[in-house]
C-alpha cells in the first residue's frame, strides 16, 4: 500500500497523528470524455467511490486517522448517526465490524426513496444498533443517552465520531486527497483544473479539500455545493474548520506552512440545495442521469447530483475549461441485504407504511411535511 501524500510531504508528521491504512490509494484520476464531448468542456473525476472493495466512498479516507483513533484509546463502541439513508452510519458500521467494534447508529428523517431502503437493509447484516431519533434535536438527545447507556454498560468510554465524520482527524482524511490530487496531476503531466467541485454536507470533505490545496500549492478554485441547510453548512464554519485542522497539524510538525482562511475565501454554493438536505432536485436528476448514461458513474441526488449539477452548469457557461469533479458515492458497495423485519419497529414505516407506530419528533408535531410517516413524503 503506497505511503500517504501527507506523510511524504511532511515526514515529521508519522506517528505523531493516529493512523491506520484502510483505503485503496491513490483512487482514479480519469478523464470524462463523453460528457466532456456533450458539454464542451474538459472534464475529471477523481473516483474515490472505489476508495474500499467493500464500501467506498468519502469518508474511508477520514477513517484512516478516526478509526486509528479509536484503537489507541481502546474503546469497544462507536457511536455516531445520520438522515435514515446515511452512508456515513453505513461506512461506519463496515469498519466497525472490521475491528470487531460494536457500531451505535442514531437515525433522524429524510425524504424517502429506494436508496434510502437500501443503505438500511445493507447496514442490517452488519451487526449495528439502531436507533430512530426523528429530527435534529432528537439526534443530540439520543447521541447523549446512547454515550450515557454504552458507559454504564462497557465500563469503559464510547467513541463518538461527529456525522460525516468531520472531525479535525477526519479532515486530515481529504488534506490528503487533496495532495495526492496534486501528485497525480504532475505525474501525468495534466493542467491544474480550473476549478474542483465537490459536495458538501458536514463540511470536513470540503475543507479538508481547501487546507489541502494550500499546503499543496494546488491553484484550482475549490466549489464547494452545499446540500444541508444553512444551520450545517457554511463558509464561517468550513473557515474555522481550515484554520483549527491547520493550527493541529502546525503544533505537531512545524515545517508545515501557516495556514489562515478568512469565510470571503470560501467558495460555497448554495442555490443548489432545493428545498432541504435530501429532497432531489431536478437538476440533480438530470446530473445523475447523465453522468450514469454517458460515463456509467453511479451518482445519488443528495449529495453528489447536486454537486455534479453545479459543475455542469458552470461548464456551459465557460465552454473549454478543464474541471474536476470529486466523487464521494460508494460506486460498488459489496454487501449484503438485510430483512428490515430485523430493525427496530420505529423503522418498519419506512417500507411498509401500513405499520403503525408512536413517533415523539417534535420537527414532525410542529410541521406535518418534514414526517414521512404521516404520509407527506411517500
Amino acid at each position: 500500500m503506497e505511503e500517504r501524500e501527507i506523510f511524504a510531504k511532511f515526514p515529521a508528521l508519522k506517528g505523531k497523528v493516529p493512523f491506520i491504512p484502510l483505503a485503496n490509494l491513490p483512487t482514479p484520476l480519469t478523464p470524462m470524455e463523453k460528457l466532456s464531448s456533450h458539454i464542451g468542456a474538459e472534464i475529471w473525476v477523481k473516483r474515490d467511490g472505489l476508495s474500499h472493495p467493500v464500501y467506498g466512498g468519502n469518508k474511508i479516507r477520514k477513517f484512516e486517522f478516526i478509526f486509528a483513533d479509536i484503537l489507541r484509546r481502546k474503546a469497544r463502541v462507536v457511536i455516531t448517526g445520520g438522515g435514515l439513508g446515511s452512508h456515513h452510519t453505513l461506512a461506519t458500521a463496515v469498519i466497525a465490524r472490521q475491528f470487531g467494534l460494536k457500531a451505535v447508529c442514531c437515525y433522524f428523517c429524510e425524504p424517502l426513496g429506494e436508496e434510502i431502503r437500501q443503505n438500511l437493509l445493507m447496514t442490517v447484516p452488519l451487526g449495528a444498533e439502531f436507533h430512530f431519533c426523528g429530527d435534529y434535536p432528537g439526534l443530540a438527545l439520543s447521541f447523549l443517552w446512547q454515550y450515557l447507556r454504552h458507559l454504564l454498560l462497557s465500563r469503559r468510554p464510547p467513541y463518538f465520531i461527529y456525522p460525516g465524520a468531520s472531525s479535525t482527524l477526519g479532515i486530515l482524511g481529504y488534506v490528503n486527497a487533496a495532495l495526492e490530487i496534486k501528485a497525480q496531476l504532475d505525474s501525468m503531466g495534466l493542467p491544474e483544473p480550473e476549478a474542483i467541485f465537490v459536495a458538501v454536507g458536514s463540511c470536513g470533505t470540503f475543507a479538508g479539500l481547501l487546507l489541502g490545496a494550500k499546503l499543496a500549492n494546488l491553484k484550482s478554485r475549490i466549489i464547494g455545493v452545499q446540500v444541508t441547510e444553512e444551520s450545517i453548512a457554511n463558509r464561517r464554519k468550513v473557515a474555522g474548520m481550515v484554520n483549527k485542522t491547520a493550527r493541529f497539524l502546525r503544533t505537531l510538525a512545524p515545517e508545515v506552512p501557516p495556514v489562515e482562511m478568512e469565510a470571503e475565501e470560501v467558495e460555497l454554493w448554495g442555490n443548489y440545495l432545493g428545498p432541504g438536505y435530501a429532497h432531489p432536485t431536478p437538476e440533480a436528476l438530470r446530473a445523475v442521469e447523465l453522468a450514469g448514461e454517458l460515463e456509467g458513474l453511479p451518482l445519488e441526488t443528495t449529495y453528489t447530483g447536486k454537486a455534479m449539477a453545479a459543475l455542469l452548469d458552470y461548464a456551459k457557461a465557460n465552454p473549454g475549461k478543464c474541471l474536476l469533479f470529486v466523487d464521494t458515492f460508494a460506486e460498488k458497495p459489496a454487501l449484503e441485504v438485510g430483512d428490515y423485519h430485523r430493525l427496530p419497529k420505529q423503522f418498519w414505516p419506512v417500507f411498509d407504511h401500513s405499520h403503525k407506530v408512536p413517533c415523539w419528533c417534535l420537527t414532525g408535531w410542529l410541521k406535518p411535511g418534514y414526517c414521512w410517516k404521516k404520509g407527506a413524503q411517500l
